[in-house]
């Protein structure tokens, strides 16, 4: 009895502390609308932030897409995008950490506007990837270990840059990858012809680098110092 006559009487007190501070910050304050308060999040643009067009109802750019050597698909922007974007998950997979149905989520398109970061946007043209995002929140970041963020930095320098890590943005998403050149980017079709033939030639591509090699650490570090926001 006692202890809830306890929390009865703290309750009180709280909310006459919380109604008084509402009457200090003044009457304008008081009558604001909810709308004022609750950021708007939702993405109103007919791109995605890197540039690319969002498909609408009538309008199909994606598929879906496999990553080889995992038993997994992802719905990707089809063509160029999606041959980089699957290679990106491949890498990971074999470099960083082992992508199983049973760990987590991966997400590429989807079609939910309600966007809190403007990066985000780019999953709604199908040019983005999140490698278990319920396990990296936006904005906490060391969700890997150095080893792992090695790796991650040598996939990106592997592709040239085409890529950019959601690491490296404000606020961080560190399962995010997307594509960080325009449409029709010259750069992002060499990148994905480079895959292309790497997945046809034995001891080439995913599960082949030596993430330690100093040309490939150098490499790595220079691109990582020009990407981050």
């Amino acid at each position: 009895m006692t202890t809830e006559l306890s929390r009865r009487t703290l309750i009180k007190q709280f909310t006459a502390v919380a109604a008084g501070a509402a009457m200090v910050s003044g009457a304008g304050a008081l009558l604001a609308p909810a709308s004022a308060v609750a950021a708007d999040t939702a993405w109103r643009e007919s791109t995605s932030a890197n540039g690319w067009s969002i498909p609408d109802a009538r309008t199909s750019v994606t598929g879906l897409c496999d990553i080889q050597g995992t038993g997994l698909a992802v719905i990707l922007r089809e063509g160029d995008v999606a041959t980089v974007l699957a290679y990106v998950a491949q890498r990971f997979h074999y470099d960083v950490a082992r992508l199983e149905r049973e760990r987590g989520e991966i997400v590429g398109y989807h079609a939910d506007r309600d966007v809190r970061a403007d990066h985000a946007s780019n999953h709604l043209s199908g040019t983005a990837l999140a490698l278990y995002p319920e396990n990296c929140p936006l904005g906490v970041t060391g969700n890997f270990f150095p080893y792992q963020v090695t790796a991650i930095r040598d996939i990106l320098a592997e592709l040239e840059g085409v890529v950019k890590w959601g690491g490296d943005m404000t606020p961080a998403s560190e399962s995010t990858f997307f594509i960080d050149v325009p449409p029709g980017s010259r750069k992002l079709t060499q990148v994905a012809a480079k895959v292309r033939e790497w997945q046809l030639t034995p001891g080439k591509g995913a599960g082949t680098q030596n993430v330690q090699d100093p040309q490939r650490l150098k490499s790595a570090k220079a691109l990582a110092r020009s990407q981050r926001a």
